[in-house]
């Protein structure tokens, strides 16, 4: 039976660098988490996540990846999780540069989520992209039909200098920037090479080392953040 409250969420950038590979896998532990099924489509060349998840030999009945190349084949598979109706959540990590099926990945998707490092080359390409998508809007016959736009401000330093305040500020004034921000945390990086973030928070909880156990907190809190970026673009969906 179909799952009519299965979400398609794309994560896209015109820029490489700007976290998208470490925020889809945070957005997913955070879906995961809340005993959501997702399953991961890597049409990124370098396909990161998928290589990710085969070295650390993920097993989990919530969560499965597979390599996607084509527009038809994002398309078909998002119909075919749509049609099976186990699917909770569909997260796409896509090309780090514009693609050549950017309208296609519009066309199916529920949510459009791009993030953007505090940094005038981001945000001029930030600039590009929400172009891109208003005129989208102004291109296709039925405008309320396309995915929600979100900008997440990603690897947030916790103290912002001058500069980065100041950008800060021109990006909430230029794009619809969620409440939450994807901040610089060594928790990601420690889920670059060791697992999902709920993984090991988990991990750290039950640790026979006491100091460990401590640690638990700080990957329960960058949970929580991907939790709430997570309800930020589900929320205007």
């Amino acid at each position: 039976m179909p799952n009519e409250n299965m979400k398609v969420i794309t994560i896209m950038t015109r820029k490489g660098g700007a976290g998208k590979t470490m925020l889809t896998r945070a957005l997913t532990s955070a879906a995961m988490s809340q005993g959501k099924k997702c399953l991961v489509l890597d049409a990124d060349p370098q396909q990161a996540l998928f290589r990710w998840a085969t070295k650390l030999e993920i097993r989990d009945p919530n969560f499965s990846i597979e390599k996607l190349a084509t527009p038809e084949a994002f398309e078909t598979r998002t119909e075919e999780a749509w049609e099976e109706g186990s699917t909770d959540y569909v997260f796409v990590d896509t090309l780090g540069a514009a693609g050549a099926w950017a309208d296609d990945l519009a066309a199916f998707s529920d949510v459009l989520v791009v993030p953007m490092m505090i940094s005038n080359d981001d945000l001029e390409i930030t600039q590009d992209t929400y172009g891109w998508y208003r005129d989208l809007r102004q291109r296709t016959e039925d405008p309320e039909n396309l995915p929600t736009f979100h900008v997440v401000l990603s690897c947030v330093p916790t103290r912002m200098n001058k500069v980065e305040k100041e950008l800060e500020i021109q990006a909430v004034q230029s794009f619809p920037v969620v409440e939450n921000y994807f901040m610089e945390r060594k928790q990601h990086k420690d889920a670059a090479s060791q697992g999902f973030l709920h993984y090991l928070a988990e991990d750290r909880r039950n640790n026979e080392v006491a100091l460990l156990r401590t640690h638990a907190k700080l990957y329960d809190e960058a949970l929580e953040e991907a939790q709430a970026i997570l309800n930020d673009v589900l929320g205007g969906a």
